[in-house]
């Protein structure tokens, strides 16, 4: 991310560290970002389709990289490539969704909506009632 660029001092500081736990410290950023999506995806269960592959796409792909940074294993590190790469690509249909709906386009893009809420028909039905 931008804490590698030169320049910065992060990699000046990891300079004289082995690299061993370099992969470390790179691992547990790439935790704290698994576990942070995972509660992006969690709150978006009852969202369409297109976001939930949005959010298991990019959880696999930075589960996969922190599993290939920890291990030291190139071909689990380029799997997590691979899903990061359909990430952005249902990150696009998602934004295409978004900007080609009915009011400036012919049609709306299908998005997969499979999570209809329940709508109150009467009052004795609402949540929230006076006491």
């Amino acid at each position: 991310g931008i804490a590698e660029i030169p320049g910065l001092g992060v990699l000046d500081y990891q300079a004289n560290e082995s690299p061993s736990l370099v992969r470390k410290q790179k691992g547990i950023v790439s935790l704290a970002w698994c576990i942070w999506v995972l509660i992006l995806l969690a709150g978006n269960v009852k969202s369409h389709i297109a976001n939930i592959i949005l959010f298991t796409t990019l959880n696999l792909q930075l589960d996969f990289t922190c599993a290939g940074v920890w291990a030291n294993n190139t071909a689990i590190h380029k799997l997590g490539g691979w899903f990061g790469f359909f990430c952005g690509l249902s990150a696009m249909y998602n934004a295409a969704t978004i900007l080609l709906n009915e009011e400036n386009f012919w049609f709306n893009l299908p998005v997969g909506n499979w999570y209809t809420p329940k709508v109150l028909e009467t009052e004795s039905d609402e949540v929230y009632r006076e006491v």
